[in-house]
């Protein structure tokens, strides 16, 4: 049997980083960041713990990565060509998308969004959120003003929350708020917020 290639090595090691995080998040999820060891996450996860700690230095490690990782694949589409000018056609595909990553995935962002909501990591993070989400809110406050809303900024809050809360009520109840219907209401909600009718 030959040695493995570099590739083959470092497919290896993605896959069992996303493994530990894919693990980590449902125990997270389910016992609380506090509750949750590293030695439950091996444990679950089905490897070492020592192999684990090659992966991440600690639980507070992995749980940065989640965020960070939820947080870049949330907003991925937003600035499709990266230009830093968001226009019409990548805001709708912007919420077209996530509606579609949640569809998709259901238990994970299920997961995900009960992680964020915990106090400790609500409060633990906040600041490091703040921080990753602003140049994407400055995008989007420049793209609300471009399409002529006389309060970007209260019209940029009033988005977020709402694209926020209809994912949450999205993964928590998605008999009483089909997908399907949401979307295209949420889209429609935008910009009757931002021509402000």
């Amino acid at each position: 049997m030959s040695p493995r290639s570099a590739k083959q090595f470092n497919d290896i090691r993605k896959q069992k980083k996303e493994l530990i995080m894919e693990t980590a998040l449902e125990l997270f999820a389910e016992n609380g960041f506090h509750a949750t060891s590293m030695s439950q996450i091996a444990k679950k996860a089905g490897i070492s713990k020592g192999l684990t700690y090659n992966y991440f230095e600690s639980k507070k490690e992995i749980l940065e990565e989640l965020i960070q990782s939820g947080f870049e694949t949330i907003f991925e589409t937003l600035d499709e060509n990266k230009d830093g000018i968001v226009t019409k056609d990548e805001f709708v595909q912007f919420i077209r998308h996530n509606f579609s990553m949640v569809r998709k995935n259901l238990q994970h962002w299920k997961l995900f969004f009960s992680l964020l909501v915990q106090p400790h990591v609500a409060d633990t993070f906040s600041q490091e959120y703040k921080t990753m989400a602003e140049p994407v809110f400055l995008m989007m406050f420049n793209f609300i003003k471009s399409q002529g809303s006389d309060d970007p900024e209260g019209d940029l809050m009033a988005i977020a929350a709402m694209i926020e809360g209809t994912f949450l009520y999205f993964v928590v109840a998605p008999e009483i708020f089909p997908p399907d219907v949401m979307e295209e209401k949420v889209i429609r909600a935008c910009f009757k917020i931002i021509n402000n009718k």
